[in-house]
């Protein structure tokens, strides 16, 4: 469970970000294809202590039916490697309801410190049930129980919702599968990333880690996470920033 709950940071650029509100959902207000803006990849750089020590790439791979439901397939490859601290390599799917963008269904095929590994999760919105089946397990399932809507840190990290409304101080309480997080909107802060300023929304999380994430004001797709823990700093920076107003 260790093992998993590391990739699960890494693989979702180490922090823990995920969603929950007194059992309301928040659709996006633009599709996640229009998110990508005719790229074909959204690309980040992931450095420990300013070290280049991997990439992150997401992919939208269109739309599909998955157990009855309509979803949006996306792709996100991560290859990291931090010292003897971290080896991973991964590729996994992520198919998302394209009702109201919440996860359906998440294929994760990864390779941790040299072992291999498949895991599916299966979501189930209605029951506020996440099946978790691991190829080292065989058949066998476990069934966690979480409070609905349960958000997946891939989506929800990526894909931060437009409709949820952004005041500075304010809490606010997410489902993760297997905990509560809480994040919060510290203000806006202009950022430079690839040598570009941009508006962003500068925000903290405190759930099993503490991260910080600061958003594109406009698409509100991240320009930069950041993870400190005893070993050092994880930063994530989004390689394919384009100017919003020129160089600066």
């Amino acid at each position: 469970m260790r093992a998993l709950n590391i990739i699960t940071s890494i693989a979702g650029a180490v922090f823990l970000v995920i969603v929950s509100v007194a059992g309301e959902s928040f659709a996006l207000a633009e599709g996640i294809e229009a998110r990508f803006q005719s790229k074909e990849k959204l690309v980040y750089d992931v450095y420990f202590n300013g070290i280049p020590s991997g990439y992150i790439e997401w992919e939208y791979l269109g739309r599909r039916e998955v157990n009855g439901i309509t979803v949006d397939a996306l792709s996100v490859d991560s290859d990291t490697n931090i010292f003897n601290l971290l080896d991973l390599d991964s590729k996994e799917k992520v198919f998302l309801d394209s009702k109201n963008c919440l996860p359906v269904k998440v294929e994760r095929d990864i390779v941790f410190f040299g072992k291999k590994e498949i895991i599916e999760e299966t979501y189930d919105q209605e029951k506020g049930q996440i099946k978790i089946k691991r190829s080292s397990s065989g058949e066998s399932e476990d069934v966690l129980n979480q409070d609905t809507p349960i958000h997946n840190i891939l989506e929800l990290l990526y894909f931060f919702p437009q409709d949820v409304a952004l005041e500075a101080g304010k809490w606010m309480t997410f489902n993760l599968p297997t905990q509560k997080i809480r994040i919060k909107m510290v203000k806006e802060r202009v950022l430079k990333v690839n040598g570009v300023k941009r508006d962003t929304y500068f925000l903290v999380g405190r759930g099993a880690k503490r991260f910080s994430l600061w958003l594109d004001k406009e698409e509100r797709v991240p320009l930069r996470l950041e993870f400190i823990s005893l070993a050092g700093k994880v930063t994530v920076v989004r390689k394919s920033a384009m100017p919003a107003g020129g160089e600066g």
